[in-house]
């Protein structure tokens, strides 16, 4: 009898994958294409001009493309050499239009980067854009795919869900400025996902995707060392170690330039247009306060002065997360979609450079917090706490410049903090419930 019913197991498994696809909304998952199609068709960013444009056409990803085609023209020893690529960025013959010439895109990926990208360079710089922008609405599509799929408890509410998403003004921004966020969001819900069904090495496989922005790892890949998850750590490693040997080997002076314009990033927030209103990092925001709210005479000591302050705010927010994610990890726990959430608002909060259109990686800890609800949670000071925080964050996203512009305080940093402490405080109720059992 157990032979027969271990035998009928694959069979059943089969049966219910088979299912699951049936039932997919693909409808739904079409729509981040459908929602690019018409931004192709409505934003100036992707129109057209005969005139000089104020910005150029497909908005960031020159600097992509221009990386690109400087691996492909064979003149990567100049790659970081600012005459070079500000002059490729300009060249009307080469890139199809004409904009305005006191600005220009730093190239500020690691090497890897932009030579993994040289197929884009094979396009016309305006056909390679397009479909850059095309591959980002797919990376949505596949990040709603891969939830309904791997993570049930997502399925009850997944079309309002994907719907809402869509008009989350960060969403917006990404595609239209042709910005990789939803390729950060791709990556981070693929590691959630793998994590959620007990396959920490594969996760940390796909987590070390990140290594094109080191940054973005930090924090996560820290929590997740002090929690011991060893084949996390070592699948991440192997990856971030893969891709800088392959630019060593390579070329090695290029990947020492690369260094030096790491090292030249120390004061990137007092630089010349840098758009603090935009920042969403504990940096920006504390730089944006302090270079408004004070006194022009204090103006000649604020770096420094700046610098302190956001390593003190940091701390707290390190403690923060530390009281966030505190106790045993299990994997396919509610707990643990909490931790991971807290994680990722962390990775926002301690980055160096995070603007509006990198808040669309907050969808996933939005869903997982907001997953993970009781279904009483109205009558939890806590839950319900958390439901208005995140809706705040939520909705006044494309608030949030327009008011730090006026009075000088990133509002987003303010709700990113609360939903960290809630996520702490949520975790001490159900700890105590748990005791009291």
């Amino acid at each position: 009898m157990t032979e027969t019913t271990q035998s009928l197991k694959p069979s059943t498994a089969a049966n219910e994958h088979q299912t699951d696809l049936f039932k997919t909304p693909w409808l739904v998952l079409f729509l981040p294409l459908v929602l690019f199609a018409v931004i192709l068709f409505v934003s100036p960013n992707f129109q057209s001009t005969n005139g000089v444009r104020s910005t150029p056409f497909g908005s960031d990803f020159l600097q992509e493309w221009v990386g690109a085609k400087t691996f492909a023209m064979d003149s990567q020893a100049r790659l970081y050499d600012p005459n070079h690529f500000k002059t490729m960025q300009h060249d009307g013959e080469l890139v199809g239009f004409e904009w305005t010439e006191e600005k220009y895109f730093p190239m500020v990926y690691p090497p890897f980067y932009y030579q993994l990208l040289q197929p884009f360079s094979w396009l016309s710089y305006p056909n390679a854009a397009k479909v850059w922008g095309l591959l980002g609405a797919l990376a949505f599509s596949l990040t709603g795919f891969m939830l309904y799929r791997f993570y049930p408890p997502c399925r009850a509410n997944f079309t309002a869900c994907i719907v809402l998403a869509l008009f989350f003004v960060p969403v917006l921004t990404c595609l239209n400025m042709n910005q990789k966020s939803t390729w950060l969001l791709l990556i981070l819900t693929g590691t959630f996902l793998l994590l959620y069904n007990e396959r920490p090495l594969f996760a940390g496989v796909v987590f070390g995707l990140l290594v094109f922005k080191p940054h973005l790892g930090i924090v996560i890949c820290l929590v997740m060392l002090l929690k011991r998850q060893w084949k996390f750590v070592f699948g991440a490693a192997l990856v971030a170690i893969s891709f800088v040997a392959f630019s060593w080997i390579g070329n090695q002076q290029l990947c020492l330039d690369y260094v030096h314009v790491v090292l030249g990033m120390g004061d990137y927030v007092q630089t010349g247009g840098y758009d603090l209103a935009d920042s969403h990092s504990l940096w920006g925001a504390t730089q944006l306060t302090f270079s408004q709210a004070f006194s022009q005479s204090l103006a000649t000591v604020s770096p420094e002065v700046v610098k302190v302050l956001t390593i003190s705010l940091s701390l707290v927010v390190i403690g923060l997360l530390v009281w966030s994610t505190r106790g045993e990890v299990e994997f396919a726990s509610s707990r643990f979609a909490r931790q991971f959430s807290a994680m990722v608002i962390a990775t926002a909060l301690l980055s160096p450079h995070f603007y509006s259109y990198d808040l669309t990686i907050l969808l996933l800890p939005m869903l997982l917090a907001l997953v993970s609800l009781g279904h009483d949670f109205k009558q939890n000071k806590f839950e319900l706490a958390l439901v208005v925080v995140m809706a705040l964050l939520f909705f006044g996203a494309g608030f949030f410049n327009t008011i730090a512009s006026t009075i000088h305080v990133q509002l987003s940093i303010v709700l990113m903090v609360a939903t960290l402490v809630l996520l702490g405080c949520r975790h001490s109720w159900q700890a105590e419930i748990v005791t009291t059992k």
